[in-house]
C-alpha cells in the first residue's frame, strides 16, 4: 500500500504526480482550542495513573471531533497523517497568564504549578528534545482520537508518519499503538518512520523494522548537520563552493544518506524509501537520490495541512 510514497512524489523521476493522496501535517492539532492546550498541560504536570482518567477521555473526544473537520473532505484519497513533533517543554506553562490559567483550569495555586513544572524539568533535563508524541499515554489517546475519527468517515486505509524519530523504543511503542489501533478500529495502516537527524542516521536499520515506509526529510537534516542555521549565504563558511542551503550536499548529506540506506538494504531490502524537501528536489538532488535507489521524492511533508 505504501501511501506515503504515493502522495505528491516525483516516483517517475521527471515530473510531479497527479496527487492521489493527500498528507495532513498535525503540527498545530493540539492548540486548535485553549481548553485543549489546558487539557495537555495538566497531563504533562499530573500524569494519569489509569487510562480510564476522565482528562484521557476529554482529549480523545476533542481529538476526534477535532479531526472529523479535516478528514471529512479526504475520504477518496489517500490519506496520510504525520503526527505532531513539537517539544514538550512548549506545552509547559512559562508565562505567567499561562500559570493563571492553568491553576485556575486545575483548581490549585501558582505555587504548586511552578513546583511541578521544575520537577518535571529536574526529571528529564533534555526535555526540549522530546516531542509530545514521545509520552506513550498522550500519543495513544492522539491516536485513538484519529482512528475513531477516520472511522466514523468510513476511511478503511490510511498512513500515518511517525516525524523526527531519535529513539528505537519510541519507534516500537509508536508501531505498536498504531497496530491495535488498526485491529480495533478495522482500518488498514501502514507506518512510515521520518529520519530527520545525524544521530538517527546510524541506526536506520534499527528504526526500519518498524517502519513500511522511510522517509529522510533532507531539510532538517541539512539544518542541523550544519548547525540548525536554516539561513546562511557565506560561499566558503562550510568549505564548499556553494552553501549547502542552496543546493543539494552530496557530500555532507550524500554521505549520511548512502550510510542510511547500506544499513537499511542489509536488514530490511525491500522497504520503500522517500527523501523530502526543497533540496532533493533540484537536479543534483534528483539524480543523487536516484543513484541511492530512493523510490519517491516528496516535495515537503509540512505543505499539506492548510490545503484541507
Amino acid at each position: 500500500m505504501n501511501y506515503i510514497a504515493a502522495i505528491n512524489a516525483f516516483d517517475e523521476w521527471n515530473a510531479l504526480e497527479q496527487p492521489s493522496g493527500i498528507m495532513l501535517n498535525v503540527e498545530g492539532a493540539l492548540e486548535d482550542m485553549s481548553n485543549q492546550r489546558l487539557l495537555v498541560q495538566s497531563l504533562l504536570l499530573f500524569p494519569p495513573k489509569t487510562l480510564e482518567d476522565q482528562r484521557l477521555c476529554q482529549l480523545q473526544t476533542i481529538q476526534t471531533a477535532s479531526w472529523l473537520e479535516k478528514i471529512k473532505g479526504c475520504t477518496q484519497k489517500q490519506l496520510c497523517v504525520r503526527m505532531p513533533d513539537g517539544p514538550i517543554e512548549s506545552f509547559l506553562p512559562s508565562l505567567p497568564t499561562e500559570f493563571e490559567q492553568l491553576a485556575a483550569y486545575m483548581f490549585c495555586s501558582d505555587t504548586v504549578l511552578r513546583e511541578r513544572v521544575q520537577a518535571v524539568w529536574n526529571a528529564n533535563p533534555d526535555l526540549s528534545s522530546y516531542m509530545i508524541i514521545s509520552n506513550e499515554i498522550l500519543f495513544e489517546t492522539l491516536l485513538r482520537g484519529l482512528f475513531s475519527a477516520a472511522q466514523e468517515c468510513g476511511i478503511e486505509k490510511m498512513s500515518i508518519l511517525l516525524p523526527l524519530v531519535n529513539r528505537c523504543r519510541e519507534a516500537q511503542q509508536q508501531h505498536m499503538f498504531a497496530a491495535h489501533c488498526s485491529v480495533d478500529y478495522d482500518i488498514t495502516c501502514d507506518v512510515g518512520i521520518e529520519i530527520a537527524t545525524p544521530r538517527a542516521i546510524y541506526f536506520a536499520a534499527d528504526l526500519a523494522s518498524y517502519a513500511d515506509v522511510i522517509v529522510f526529510n533532507v531539510d532538517e537534516l541539512c539544518w542541523l548537520l550544519y548547525g540548525g542555521k536554516k539561513h546562511r549565504n557565506s560561499r566558503h563558511e562550510y568549505g564548499f563552493l556553494e552553501t549547502p542551503f542552496n543546493e543539494f550536499d552530496d557530500i555532507g548529506i550524500g554521505t549520511l544518506l548512502g550510510v542510511a540506506i547500506q544499513q537499511i538494504r542489509r536488514k530490511k531490502p525491500d522497504i520503500r524509501l522517500c527523501a523530502s524537501g526543497k533540496y532533493v528536489l533540484t537536479e543534483k538532488g534528483k539524480n543523487f537520490c536516484q543513484e541511492l535507489g530512493i523510490h519517491s521524492l516528496i516535495a515537503s511533508t509540512h505543505l499539506f495541512a492548510s490545503e484541507h
